[in-house]
């Protein structure tokens, strides 16, 4: 039985080692913003980075270091300024993009998260939407709830 723990031990630090090499080739990732936990082989990452863009790079890093099964991505984006006037940036930020119809596209926001409803005419501009929502300070989370209705 100790033999097996002493096993399970050298493993969790070999993928320790392995995640945080991982995460140190990420050049956008600031030094000590993301720590990493192992349990049998889940990557729990924790800290907070000051885009989402970083959170979802260090994800991507945990997942490509050689022995990981799963990642739970704990990481926070800090809330970069107010939000005053989060909706109407974000709707322009829409009417700006010529690769969204801005006419069907209801933004609001619900404490710190753009919430996205109405409906799009593809994927690609339900994506797009969530990229542009992107644009206003202080939005640290995206629930996109656009329906894709093809014309």
């Amino acid at each position: 039985m100790q033999t097996a723990a002493v096993a399970q031990t050298g493993t969790s630090a070999l993928l320790t080692g392995a995640v945080e090499a991982e995460l140190r080739r990420i050049s956008e990732l600031p030094e000590g913003s993301v720590t990493a936990q192992i349990h049998d082989r889940c990557v729990i990452l924790q800290g907070e980075v000051d885009w989402i863009y970083q959170r979802d790079a260090a994800e991507l890093a945990a997942r490509r270091a050689p022995g990981v099964e799963s990642v739970q991505n704990l990481i926070a984006t800090a809330a970069r300024t107010p939000l005053r006037n989060a909706e109407e940036r974000l709707r322009n930020a829409c009417f700006r993009d010529p690769q969204i119809d801005a006419d069907h596209v209801v933004v609001t926001i619900t404490g710190r998260i753009a919430v996205l409803t109405g409906h799009v005419k593809s994927l690609a501009e339900k994506r797009q939407a969530g990229l542009a929502a992107w644009i206003s300070p202080g939005v640290t989370a995206i629930e996109n709830r656009l329906e894709v209705r093809p014309s």
